[in-house]
């Protein structure tokens, strides 16, 4: 059983957190390595494990963590506690309809819970920790909060890692396969944690028989149609709009984006993307304009959630507007779109998470979780520019504009003057995160070289 005890934090009141204790299950491999998944660490502020059978806990640490896929890695921080454990062994992808064994320890007891199920499926499904798509095992067998990080075996092997359920769906719950787990690990070889790349494009089955005729495919030849490529990354120097993928790494792709393996198994093609390491390269066969052909994408850019994980709230509060920075994930954009977007492009959004009352701000009290897009007219990009434009304009009245035009006015004399009292009424421990300190004295440090004016040469005494 995994104890981990988290920190969460308020949007609404982001210098401010409060801890949730909560639990998960796991299991050891050889080198004492102990899988759970990254939902049951996230936040993580301290961690114990304990044996089944045992009442003694142990302080454990997480050595890695990979939220796009939902695993981690702990090891304790007395590895010898354990030494006589017998590790699990990793096995091999299981078949459809093969009995699997899970175990965990689901809320409502303490003792290990054992149940049995049939495997459903195996296919492409999204993580619900990470909203992202990766190969996954669906199972009928019982899988509750608690159940997850546990392992699932078969014939005495871990084939998969519990990982989630759906509201609304019985008998059913969802493992990440041991292919994922061992493509973690092994990234993991060298001490230190890359992530799982991505073919910066989108694609587009090719099902309809309409839609082959216009590309001119014959009845032997199969792939997916690639309907936009990224710009700016390495995949936009070796593919093109209208490029139909007939192969991957030598293995062919049929019209619903699947490959028949030689086990008889069929995955999503984008699966043996992601089982590559950062910095390989992939092997698509192609039919271009009519032409075969065969290209080399060097993969170096990482799959992203959307979500930020394991991270302080980034925010600052001024007139008693409480603003929250929030990164804007990466588009995929065309050329022509990354040419016309260039200079708006953000990096992160400002919202208004909160408003303090005072008589600074009458007539906004209400106006909460609006996004700012300018500073007294002027747009910005990231936090840092929202802060500096904040910081250096000195107009007597600052006006922060949403994405509608709509104005919200901050009398600067009277926040200023309100600050501390405002700090102190709303029990505000720190009025910005870290980062802004730094910020802060970079600017202090450049308006006072700027502020210098070399004094003239005094006037030589004619005496």
């Amino acid at each position: 059983m995994v104890y981990a005890t988290s920190k969460s934090d308020n949007p609404r009141a982001p210098w401010s957190s409060h801890t949730l204790s909560g639990s998960g299950s796991g299991f050891m491999l050889e080198g004492g390595r102990i899988i759970t998944n990254a939902h049951v660490v996230e936040n993580h502020t301290f961690i114990e494990i304990q044996r089944d059978g045992d009442s003694k806990r142990f302080e454990a640490v997480v050595e890695a963590v990979a939220h796009e896929v939902d695993l981690a890695i702990l090891k304790l921080k007395t590895p010898d506690e354990l030494k006589n454990i017998e590790p699990l062994v990793l096995g091999e992808l299981p078949d459809v309809h093969q009995e699997v064994t899970v175990y965990g320890y689901p809320v409502g007891g303490q003792a290990l819970s054992i149940t049995k199920g049939i495997i459903s499926r195996i296919e492409h499904q999204m993580f619900v920790h990470s909203y992202l798509t990766f190969q996954a095992i669906q199972v009928d067998a019982a899988i509750n909060p608690g159940n997850s990080g546990g392992p699932a075996l078969v014939n005495g092997k871990v084939v998969g890692v519990v990982m989630q359920s759906r509201n609304g769906e019985e008998n059913i719950g969802y493992m990440i396969p041991v292919t994922i787990l061992k493509r973690f690990l092994s990234d993991m070889a060298d001490g230190k944690y890359d992530g799982f790349p991505e073919l910066s494009a989108h694609f587009q089955s090719l099902v309809s028989p309409a839609l082959r005729k216009g590309y001119n495919l014959t009845e032997e030849q199969s792939g997916v149609l690639v309907s936009k490529v990224c710009f700016n990354t390495p995949t936009y120097d070796h593919l093109k709009k209208g490029d139909i993928i007939t192969h991957i790494d030598d293995q062919k792709i049929e019209n619903n984006g699947m490959v028949l393996t030689g086990d008889r198994h069929r995955v999503d093609f984008e699966h043996f993307v992601q089982l590559h390491q950062m910095g390989d390269s992939v092997k698509l066969g192609l039919v271009r304009d009519g032409e075969a052909m065969v290209v080399n994408i060097p993969l170096t850019k990482s799959l992203k959630s959307s979500f930020v994980f394991d991270q302080d709230p980034r925010y600052m509060i001024y007139g008693g507007f409480v603003m929250v920075a929030n990164e804007v994930s990466d588009d995929c954009l065309t050329e022509e779109e990354f040419v016309q977007q260039k200079d708006d492009m953000q990096k992160d959004e400002i919202i208004v998470s909160q408003v303090l009352a005072s008589s600074a701000n009458r007539g906004f009290h209400d106006r909460i979780y609006t996004t700012l897009h300018k500073v007294n007219g002027k747009s910005f990009k990231s936090f840092k520019e929202f802060y500096e434009l904040i910081s250096q304009n000195k107009s007597p009245v600052l006006l922060l504009e949403n994405e509608h035009g709509y104005q919200i006015a901050i009398d600067r004399e009277l926040a200023e003057s309100e600050h501390e009292e405002l700090l102190k009424k709303y029990r505000v421990q720190k009025a910005h995160s870290a980062e802004v300190d730094e910020w802060r004295k970079a600017l202090e440090k450049k308006l006072h070289l700027t502020s210098k004016v070399e004094k003239p040469e005094a006037t030589k005494n004619p005496l």
